[in-house]
Order: structure tokens, then C-alpha cells, then sequence
């Protein structure tokens, strides 16, 4: 699953002094990190000294400086008691903390390198200590983990690029898992990277959709992935793509299980299904795109359902995305066929 990891200096509320379009910016990208919470294809923890290191630093309580922030910035579209219920539900302990969830408890380290330095943004000692820790212990697993963190990010206040190299000595580690034996450990030199991003379109660039997708267990890990791509598709060719403005589709009952077996039998399908579901969802590069008929004859009638209408999208030779365009406008995914003589398709 897709998981991010916040980090508490992203939340701070900024001086009540600002400019006022940078008092909009950190309340509509607070509000954008909350509505991932009730998403149910993403992870969203953050450490778990987040709250202490708010504390230490003299960043928490929220809400006087939300007051603050407003009434100094002349904000009318949201009020404190709101924004404050959003920060803490994000601070919340009902979530699992990023130690939790990875199966990591702390590191103790020296000679710590960031580049670029992120840490210089830290407004608080606390909070720099708590994000350096959680910037060696990604990097850690993102390199020696079996499990994938190819699908993980760290959200900063500001991410001046996408990825960040790490490099330190590593005196220790402590976690439960398994599949961490061939760390470099003191007087060795670690080095590793963390993605990071500052908003949701920087968190779609980070996603990796092909991952997603080959390692999708369900409908929604597969609805995930298509929106991913989606998403970082239109990032391409628009200034601003809208998560909530995405073409709308279904999953066939049968499309899991074909695009799974798919993407067992060649590591370049996952990336190649996604671009073929893309462009149909799009409706681009119409001349890869013919009517999935009844057999091989372009006599033969084309497949229909009630009213809606069978179709077959060329991904490569041998593969071919078998779909519906049904009477509501929704393109229904049916299956991934193989091999090029396959013409059935899931009703």
C-alpha cells in the first residue's frame, strides 16, 4: 500500500505575520494531507515524537496561533476551531505512527549529510532532531528493505526537489524486522535517499502506479494505481491537475486476476497496462483502439452487454486491454488478454 509520512514540521503553524497567500497555501495543504485520512489505499502516519518535538519547540498548542494567523491574515474561508480539529486528527494517535507501521524503533547515528538541506527549515532543534532521525531510518529502509518503499514519501513543509541523499554512520538500529541483516554499521558510511514532496501533485510524481498496480491485492489497489497514473499523466500536460476532477471508471470482476498474471509474466507490463488504461480513460491514440468482436473476421459482429459495447486497446504484440464502454459513459475494465488471438471477454 502507498503510505506517506508526515512530518510535525509541516504542520507548525507559520508566523501570523505572513503574507496572506502563504497563510492560504499551508491551510489548504493541511486540508489536502487531512482528506487522505479517509482514503482507503493510503497509509498516512507520522513519528511518533511529533507531538513532543511540537511541545519542545513551543509549537503546540495550535489553536492561539491559528487565531493569530486569521485574524492578522484576514482569512474568511476557514476559522481555528476547524483548522485545529483537522492538525490534531492528523497528529492523532488512532493512526499508527511511521514506527509502527515499518517496524522500526530509533537509530543512533553521527555524521549526518543531507543534501539538499532540508533540515535548515526546521524551525525548532526538536523537530530538526525528529526529522533527521526519520530521514536515516527511510533512506534504511528504502535501500536494505525487501518490502517495497517505492510507493512511500516524506511530507516536508517545503521540498525543494524530489528525492534527498542521505549519508551518515549508522552506530545502531533498533526494529523488529527481518530483512535489515546487510546495514553498514560504525566505522562504515551509510548512504542512502528518501523521496519527498510538499503537496498532493508532488506526492502523485513520488507514487509509483507500475508498483501499484503489479502488487495491487484488490479492486481499490487497482483503482489506486489507474488514479495515480492518471494523475502524474495529466501533471504532463496541464499546470494544475485536480485529484477530484479525474475520469471516472470501474474494475471488471475478471481485470485483477488478468492484469496480475500479466505483469508475472514480464517485469515492463505493469507500466505499459497503465498506459494503455490511460489513454483509453482519455480517450487518446484512438488508432490503437478496435471494436472487440466475436472472432477474427471484421465481419463479425462487435460484443455488446445490454447496451454497452466491447472494445479491445492494443498494450503491446501480445497483450491487449479488453474493456466496456457502457450506456452511462463509464468505461468498465474487463480484462487483460493473452495472447494476440484472445477475443474473450469478462461479461
Amino acid at each position: 500500500m502507498p503510505s506517506v509520512t508526515i512530518d510535525a514540521g509541516a504542520l507548525a503553524v507559520p508566523p501570523h505575520n505572513v503574507p496572506a497567500e502563504d497563510a492560504y497555501r499551508y491551510v489548504k495543504t493541511v486540508l489536502g494531507w487531512s482528506r487522505l485520512l479517509d482514503s482507503s489505499w493510503m497509509e498516512v502516519n507520522m513519528s511518533q515524537n511529533s507531538c513532543a518535538a511540537l511541545i519542545s519547540d513551543e509549537l503546540f498548542p495550535f489553536y492561539p496561533q491559528l487565531r493569530k494567523l486569521i485574524a492578522y491574515t484576514g482569512i474568511e474561508d476557514f476559522d481555528a476551531n476547524t483548522l485545529n480539529t483537522v492538525i490534531l486528527k492528523l497528529l492523532g494517535q488512532s493512526q499508527q505512527t511511521f514506527e509502527e507501521y515499518f517496524g522500526v524503533s530509533n537509530v543512533q547515528f553521527e555524521n549526518l549529510c543531507v543534501s539538499p538541506d532540508i533540515l535548515c527549515q526546521s524551525v525548532g532543534d526538536a523537530l530538526r532532531s525528529d526529522l533527521s532521525r526519520c530521514l536515516i531510518l527511510t533512506a534504511i529502509l528504502r535501500k536494505c528493505s525487501i518490502e517495497s518503499m517505492h510507493s512511500h514519501a516524506l511530507v516536508l513543509r517545503h521540498a525543494p526537489s524530489q528525492v534527498v541523499n542521505v549519508r551518515a554512520v549508522i552506530d545502531e538500529i533498533q526494529h523488529d524486522r527481518c530483512d535489515l541483516s546487510d546495514l553498514p554499521f560504525y566505522p562504515e558510511v551509510f548512504e542512502g535517499e528518501v523521496l519527498i514532496c510538499d503537496d498532493i501533485g508532488g506526492l502523485m510524481e513520488c507514487l509509483d502506479g507500475a508498483s501499484m498496480l503489479a502488487s495491487a491485492q484488490d479492486k481499490m489497489g487497482i483503482r489506486a494505481a489507474v488514479r495515480v497514473a492518471l494523475f502524474t499523466s495529466r501533471l504532463k500536460s496541464e499546470e494544475r491537475a485536480r485529484w477530484d476532477e479525474l475520469p471516472k471508471f470501474r474494475v471488471g470482476d475478471n481485470f485483477l486476476a488478468t492484469a496480475l498474471r500479466a505483469c508475472r509474466r514480464e517485469g515492463a507490463l505493469p507500466q505499459k497496462i497503465l498506459r494503455a488504461i490511460v489513454e483509453t480513460l482519455e480517450g487518446s491514440n484512438l488508432d490503437d483502439v478496435h471494436a472487440l468482436r466475436s472472432g477474427k473476421g471484421g465481419g463479425n459482429p462487435q460484443q455488446i452487454r445490454g447496451k454497452d459495447r466491447a472494445w479491445r486497446r492494443d498494450i503491446d504484440p501480445s497483450h491487449h486491454l479488453h474493456y466496456w464502454s457502457c450506456a452511462d459513459r463509464i468505461v468498465e475494465l474487463a480484462d487483460v488478454s493473452f495472447p494476440h488471438d484472445n477475443f474473450k471477454i469478462t461479461y
